[in-house]
């Protein structure tokens, strides 16, 4: 019988699996579009970094096809990637990106230097994220890494692991931000792309660009796998999530009349994006999950018909959300603390606490087998739940879907159930500002008092008038339509969830048969139009909305 392998043997074993899956494909994608796409104009206008840093094959292409666009447009290319990421070049040489930079090229020793006085002063997270360096939310970042990588809603650096953390993360986004200066002069671009930028190793890149005033852009994914969303990072956008409607672009969608045929978008988009087989990101949310009728809840929960049933969705506590808005609580997980004391206390209502599903995938991921932060803080914080009060495990086979059938008011900091609920006549207490909360839709609070004291009194939570209904429909349509990128020359292809291979969970297909037919495509000409030509701070889709360039 063969010895069984030592871990570090395994380990290694997997590395050259994993590269050679990546070989195999850099080989394929090179055969079947390496002659489209290589091909480049001569750069007439500047230069554009894209801070890709990143060793996501996927997003690699994703960045690709950015990368045309804009070469397009007459720029010049230039990729940040790892110090290591020699196959990530190789990729990026198929899309005629043939200019690198390393964040470490520009590195120094000096970041040490600086990093030891500003260490000094921080003492409590809140020290922290009020932390800049030479224009960086370089405290925010280091945070939002801590609790990420901790997997706790609130980083206590008083605690002997979270503070040697904090000292070895802090020296590093100071270096990263002296680097990131050092790299633009360099480089010196017009415009600069990023997809993420929340954590430590990254987010000074971008807070620099920004301090300099370049034209800056942020991607995200969209809501359905074959989209993108694009938003210019300001000043004006640094705090709101990039998925949302600028002030220009509400007023544009909110000016449009509703229309049956809105309405039947609208539901179309809904049933697709709760149907659990419809997206990848309904399969790893949703995948496991059933419908339930209203009936079949109300008896599995015990739900009392007399009374109201207020649903709390909450967030993964220890994710990158607060960057985006104001927040009423120190942090998440004293959000969650607070608002379960405060239902446990209101017995006048059905109570449930929705923990959120996408806890299951991450923490799978990242081979975390630990307590959830949310029962950790439920048993510190509260102790035992009373019999009104209703937990919904992150695994639960009930389907968001299904609760929204039985939710009489919703409760949430900025989740995307503060948005939807009001399209169906629910009411949204938020706990905190977002990308929705101001536009007339949601029952905002301006402290924390005031948010607790609607909790206290959440039976009496009045319903959203026609008017707030129709304005949340518009509002949905134009995130789920207007503002979702939908591409005619490229298709994401999603591998099944439980084939997810660690190389890559995605690749890109590319429809245009010629470098001429790719260079003549109406969606990337558009894009680059607006990347490089406009200032609108968000990318809409203007045939759907149907008003002229110049007004987006």
């Amino acid at each position: 019988m063969a010895a069984a392998l030592t871990p570090s043997l395994r380990a290694r074993a997997r590395a050259l699996h994993e590269r050679a899956i990546l070989e195999r494909d850099l080989a394929s994608f090179r055969r079947r579009y390496g002659a489209v796409l290589r091909p480049k104009p001569e750069p007439t206008r500047g230069t554009a970094l894209l801070a890709s840093l990143s060793y996501s094959t996927f997003q690699v292409k994703l960045e690709g096809m950015i990368a045309k666009a804009l070469q397009f447009r007459g720029f010049d290319v230039v990729a940040a990637v790892p110090r290591d990421g020699a196959l990530v070049r190789r990729y990026f040489g198929l899309f005629g990106v043939d200019r690198f930079v390393t964040l470490d090229d520009y590195a120094s020793a000096n970041g040490d230097v600086g990093a030891a006085a500003v260490v000094a002063d921080v003492r409590t997270a809140e020290d922290l994220k009020q932390l800049r360096f030479h224009g960086a939310d370089v405290g925010r970042q280091v945070l939002s890494t801590l609790s990420r990588y901790l997997h706790e809603g609130t980083v206590d650096l008083a605690g002997a692991r979270a503070r040697a953390l904090a000292e070895e993360l802090l020296p590093a986004a100071v270096r990263t931000t002296l680097a990131a200066e050092a790299l633009l002069n360099d480089v010196s671009p017009d415009l600069v792309v990023f997809n993420e930028r929340n954590y430590a190793e990254q987010g000074p890149v971008s807070d620099v660009a920004l301090e300099r005033g370049l034209n800056v852009i942020q991607f995200v994914s969209g809501f359905d796998d074959d989209t993108l969303v694009f938003k210019r990072y300001t000043a004006a956008t640094k705090g709101i999530h990039p998925r949302s409607l600028a002030d220009d672009s509400w007023e544009v969608v909110r000016g449009l009349e509703w229309t049956p045929e809105r309405q039947a978008e609208l539901d179309a988009e809904f049933a697709r994006r709760y149907d659990k087989d419809a997206t990848f990101l309904a399969r790893w949310n949703q995948g496991w999950t059933r419908e339930h009728s209203r009936e079949e809840l109300r008896r599995e929960l015990g739900l009392d018909p007399a009374r109201p049933t207020a649903v709390v969705f909450s967030h993964v506590l220890w994710d990158a959300n607060m960057f985006y808005g104001r927040d009423l609580f120190r942090d998440q997980e004293e959000w969650f603390v607070e608002t379960v004391r405060a239902a446990a206390a209101n017995e006048r209502a059905n109570w449930i606490l929705k923990l959120h599903p996408a806890n299951v995938w991450k923490l799978r991921r990242d081979g975390y087998e630990g307590e959830l932060a949310e029962l950790r803080a439920i048993r510190d914080g509260v102790g035992e739940l009373p019999p009104h009060v209703r937990l919904l495990l992150p695994d639960t086979e009930i389907s968001t879907w299904s609760l929204f059938s039985v939710t009489d008011v919703g409760v949430t900091i900025r989740g995307s159930t503060g948005f939807e609920l009001p399209c169906f006549g629910v009411p949204a207490l938020t706990a905190g500002t977002g990308f929705y909360s101001g536009r007339g839709f949601t029952i905002d609070s301006a402290s924390r008092e005031e948010y607790l004291r609607r909790l206290a009194r959440i039976e009496e939570t009045p319903r959203p008038t026609p008017e707030q209904i129709e304005l949340a429909r518009k509002h949905a349509w134009g995130l789920f339509r207007a503002r979702q990128t939908r591409f005619t020359t490229l298709r994401a292809v999603y591998q099944a969830v439980e084939h997810v291979d660690r190389p890559f969970e995605a690749t890109v297909e590319v429809f245009a048969r010629s470098p001429q037919e790719l260079a003549a495509a109406d969606d990337l000409g558009r894009l680059g139009e607006w990347a490089v030509d406009s200032r609108a701070l968000d990318y809409l889709d203007r045939q759907v909305v149907g008003v002229e360039p110049r007004q987006l």
